[in-house]
C-alpha cells in the first residue's frame, strides 16, 4: 500500500476488460460521456441503455437536458473531467448511483465528491456524491495519449501550493479545518510522485497505480473534512480566473501546473522544485502549450485578487499580499526564460492592467 488507509468511500476496482463487467449487471442505465469516447466503447456496454453526450457543464444546460432521463435506473460515467463531472450532477440531480470509468487521468474529477460546474462560464464547486465504484481499467487508460494521463500530475503537484495556502488560511479566517497530519501527507505525496516520474511519463501500470492511489488519498480525506484545501487552494483559484479570462477550457492537470508555477513563486515556497517537476514530467505549460497570449496570462495574475474576492473563494496567498505589476513582470520574464519561452507579435514584453 503506497498511502495509508483513510476511509472506504471510494471503491477503486483495478483491472482490464472491466466495462463488459460492469454492465453485464446492470439495465436501463444512462451512459454519460462525450462522443469520442462513447463512440469508441459502445460496442463493450451490455443490457439496454441510454446515452447522453456531454456538449458542457454549464448548469443550464444540464437542467434542461436532464428532464428526458427520469426514468433510468442507474448512471455510468465515461470519460475524462467534463463527463465525469457531469455525470455526477446527473445522477445526483435524478436521485442515482453512478459508476465512475475514467478513461485518461488528466484530472482527478471521479475522486472528488463535488462536481466542477460552470455557472455563468465561472467554475462552481457543487454537490455531494460517492461513487459505487470507479473502474480503472489499464487499458482504457493507456489508449488516451500519454500526454493527457500525464498532465494529471499536475493536480497532484497542487499539493505543493495548496498545503502552504491551507497552513497560511488556518493562521488567519480559519475558514477550512486543519490537520498538521495530512499536511505531513501531502509532503510525503510530494516526494512520492518525484519518485514515481518515470512510471507516470511511461503511463505503465505502476504509474496509473501510483496516481489512483494519491488521488483517492486525497479523496478519503476530503470525504471526512468537507474540503481539499491542501490540494485546491490559490493555484485553483488562478485557474478558475484563466478560464474566465480567457473564455475556454483547458486541459486540467496541463493549466494547474502553469499555476502551481506562479503560486509556488508568489509564496516563496519550493519553487525550484515544482519547476523541476514539471519539466521531469514535460507537462507542457508554455503559452503555446496552452493555447493563450501573453496578454491573457498578464490579465490572468493583474485580475486575481479582484477574481477571488468577487467570487468569494477561500483564504489563500492572493489575500495576503499584493500582485502588482512590477512582480508579474517579473515572474512572466521568469516563467518564458525557465520554458524558453520567446515573445512574438501576440504577445507583450511588459504586462499592462
Amino acid at each position: 500500500m503506497i498511502f495509508p488507509h483513510v476511509g472506504d468511500q471510494f471503491h477503486l476496482v483495478y483491472g482490464r476488460n472491466l466495462l463488459p463487467e460492469l454492465t453485464a449487471d446492470l439495465n436501463n442505465y444512462l451512459v454519460v460521456a462525450d462522443g469520442f469516447v462513447y463512440e469508441k466503447y459502445k460496442e463493450q456496454l451490455k443490457n439496454n441503455h441510454q446515452v447522453y453526450i456531454v456538449k458542457d457543464v454549464e448548469v443550464s444546460t444540464l437542467e434542461q437536458d436532464i428532464k428526458e432521463y427520469d426514468g433510468v435506473d442507474t448512471v455510468v460515467a465515461m470519460g475524462g473531467g467534463m463527463a465525469i463531472d457531469a455525470g455526477k450532477w446527473m445522477a445526483e440531480h435524478l436521485g442515482k448511483k453512478i459508476h465512475s470509468v475514467p478513461t485518461v487521468l488528466s484530472v482527478n474529477a471521479a475522486f472528488c465528491y463535488k462536481s466542477a460546474m460552470r455557472v455563468k462560464n465561472v467554475v462552481t464547486y457543487m454537490g455531494r456524491i460517492f461513487p459505487e465504484a470507479i473502474y480503472i481499467d489499464f487499458d482504457i487508460i493507456q489508449g488516451a495519449p500519454k500526454y493527457l494521463n500525464i498532465s494529471g500530475a499536475g493536480d497532484l503537484l497542487a499539493c505543493l501550493t495548496a498545503s502552504y495556502d491551507w497552513r497560511l488560511n488556518s493562521m488567519v479566517t480559519k475558514s477550512h479545518r486543519f490537520s498538521q497530519e495530512i499536511c505531513d501527507g501531502a509532503q510525503y505525496l510530494l516526494g512520492m510522485l518525484s519518485e514515481n516520474i518515470d512510471n507516470i511519463r511511461e503511463v505503465n501500470d505502476d504509474g496509473i497505480y501510483f496516481m489512483c492511489e494519491a488521488f483517492r488519498w486525497v479523496a478519503e480525506y476530503s470525504a471526512k473534512m468537507n474540503h481539499t484545501m491542501w490540494e485546491s487552494a490559490s493555484e485553483h483559484a488562478f485557474f478558475d480566473n484563466m478560464e474566465y479570462v480567457c473564455k475556454k477550457p483547458f486541459l486540467h492537470g496541463q493549466i494547474i501546473g502553469l499555476t502551481v508555477y506562479f503560486m509556488s513563486l508568489f509564496q516563496d515556497n519550493q519553487h525550484e522544485r515544482a519547476v523541476m517537476m514539471l519539466k521531469r514530467l514535460g507537462i507542457d505549460v508554455t503559452l503555446e502549450g496552452l493555447g493563450i497570449t501573453e496578454d491573457q496570462l498578464c490579465t490572468g495574475l493583474l485580475t486575481l485578487r479582484d477574481f477571488t474576492e468577487r467570487e468569494g473563494l477561500r483564504y489563500t496567498i492572493i489575500n495576503a499580499k499584493p500582485i502588482t505589476k512590477e512582480w508579474v513582470d517579473m515572474a512572466v520574464a521568469k516563467y518564458k526564460k525557465d520554458f524558453g519561452i520567446v515573445s512574438d507579435g501576440q504577445t507583450a514584453d511588459k504586462c499592462t492592467a
